[in-house]
């Protein structure tokens, strides 16, 4: 899952410097000292995998820093990209209110609107660096090696579909149709008639919140009850609980306690065919321990749509 990872985001550092060299300006730098040191690290992740897998506690710490830290790139440069489109509609908007001013405003943008964004991302390459520097050093004292010889057994990097801020909301995306037509046929196929659980797996940054938001948006209403919750990294299981009645119902929950939750949940979705997106799942705790639980399998077809970064949630 680690080598994955750091696969995925080694190539989109590379796609960024290439694409965005007059995008991040000096900031430029960091990224690439980010990307070379990533592929460096590289090199060990095959025997720190294999010492997991052995049960040594350590690789696996190694890998989960190393693994916690992709993320945290991925999320940095997702972050970059929606700060400069943030900051271009606001440039936009003021520059309808000033009238003869905007082609100087537009010009003056094209510099303005990467300087928050370019000095907020170097922040966090800063603090990402230190991360790295110390999960380069810790490896000594793991004691993993580098591989000096790969196998054909490689991980396949999936090719990135970045969308970027103001797609998610558009009704189609070029590349989806055929992944959304795949997942519609699934949600709505009138042969099963079970509770079916779907769930789109893959690293982030490939679009899977989008991919399910149009989903979403196309099958909705065959359904008596319909809602897309993010779930995340971070949350409580009374207050997820909490958050998908009132959503369900548009009115606060009467109970608090969690059986209590699960008891009105099931009694709300038993007599409805409902449908129920999850997005950005991280554990299998939510589904084992509570939802399966909470949402009744009547036969009426209802369906539940879960997005998620690891194969373990499928």
């Amino acid at each position: 899952m680690a080598e994955t990872a750091v696969n995925f985001v080694v190539g989109k550092l590379g796609e960024m410097i290439v694409k965005e060299a007059q995008l991040l300006g000096e900031v430029g730098d960091k990224v690439e000292w980010v990307k070379t040191e990533l592929t460096r690290i590289k090199c060990y992740l095959k025997d720190a995998d294999s010492k997991r897998r052995k049960g040594d506690a350590r690789a696996e710490n190694y890998l989960n820093e190393l693994r916690d830290v992709a993320y945290r790139i991925e999320d940095a440069i997702d972050i970059f990209y929606v700060e400069i489109e943030d900051n271009r509609h606001k440039l936009d908007g003021n520059s309808q209110k000033v009238p003869g001013c905007l082609g100087k405003l537009k010009r003056l943008g094209r510099k303005t609107t990467k300087l928050p964004a370019r000095h907020n991302l170097a922040i966090e390459l800063d603090g990402i660096k230190k991360l790295l520097e110390g999960i380069s050093k810790s490896k000594a004292d793991y004691e993993i090696d580098p591989l000096q010889e790969r196998g054909k057994g490689e991980t396949v990097l999936m090719p990135s579909r970045r969308t970027t801020y103001q797609d998610v909301d558009e009704a189609e995306i070029v590349g989806f149709d055929t992944d959304k037509n795949n997942v519609r046929t699934l949600l709505l196929d009138p042969e099963i008639r079970r509770r079916a659980v779907v769930t789109i797996v893959g690293p982030g940054g490939l679009g899977k919140t989008t991919l399910a938001q149009m989903v979403y948006k196309s099958v909705k209403d065959d359904f008596n009850l319909h809602i897309m919750l993010s779930v995340s990294q971070q949350y409580s299981p009374v207050d997820f609980l909490k958050k998908m009645l009132t959503k369900l119902k548009n009115s606060e929950p009467t109970v608090q306690d969690m059986d209590d939750l699960i008891i009105e949940l099931e009694d709300l979705l038993s007599s409805k065919r409902y449908l129920i997106i999850l997005d950005d799942v991280w554990v299998t705790d939510l589904w084992n321990q509570y939802l399966k639980h909470a949402l009744p399998d009547v036969g009426n077809g209802s369906r539940v749509l879960m997005t998620s970064r690891f194969i373990e949630v499928a």
